[in-house]
């Protein structure tokens, strides 16, 4: 069960769920398309099997084979999961009517979000790849998640120049510029190719060049 979970991980994350076929994971997963479906009713219920495991649920206990719940029913699970793993104190803080933003606030904003995405970042990968095919996840992803963030993030630069009044568009795209410096230090960089890779860096360095590239890109757009 876990072989054919992470198989079928790796399968969705590289190709989304149209192009993936059952033989696709029964071949990754070293088994016959026949045994897989003694595990799954279909590639919608190997998606949801994909996303228990991604999102860190016990796999053991499951009813087999295992059906298709809906994607409402998927989409749930990791919208927990990214419930669980949310630990962003200092924006929190700061998003409190009487909360104080001081200055190093961005930055530490800044670090606890790439602890956040690069603990959850399998996650993020399948749901990142899959969303534009499924609506339920690219309403979750797209609107709920991001788009808030952003939205809460720009409010907090205005907060921190000492503005008021709402986030200009330009505010709110260098925050979602900000979320992506992170993202991409966090998360995507560990898929790039060797050529690609930039040696030597550490964990420590990459957290902390992200999180000042992050401040100072929201700092920089808030004073305009």
């Amino acid at each position: 069960m876990e072989d054919i979970a992470e198989a079928a991980i790796a399968c969705f994350t590289d190709m989304g769920i149209r192009r993936t076929q059952m033989a696709d994971v029964a071949k990754a997963a070293g088994v016959s398309a026949g045994t897989l479906y003694l595990y799954v009713t279909s590639k919608e219920a190997l998606f949801h099997l994909a996303v228990l495991k991604v999102c860190g649920r016990a796999l053991d206990g499951l009813t087999l084979p295992l059906a298709d719940p809906g994607m409402k029913a998927t989409a749930a699970v990791f919208a927990a999961r990214t419930a669980e793993v949310r630990n962003w104190p200092s924006l929190d803080n700061a998003l409190k009517p009487k909360g104080r933003i001081e200055n190093g606030t961005l930055l530490q904003i800044g670090r606890e979000l790439y602890d956040m995405l690069h603990e959850a970042r399998r996650a993020i990968w399948l749901v990142d790849r899959s969303s534009p095919e499924i609506a339920e996840f690219e309403q979750l992803h797209a609107r709920d998640l991001r788009a808030r963030h952003r939205d809460q993030l720009a409010s907090v630069a205005l907060k921190a120049a000492g503005r008021k009044g709402s986030p200009s568009p330009q505010l709110r795209l260098a925050a979602r510029l900000g979320i992506e410096i992170v993202a991409w230090a966090a998360m995507h960089r560990l898929r790039e190719s060797a050529p690609n890779r930039i040696t030597g860096l550490s964990e420590t360095d990459a957290r902390e060049t992200a999180a000042e590239a992050f401040a100072a890109t929201l700092t920089d757009a808030a004073a305009k």
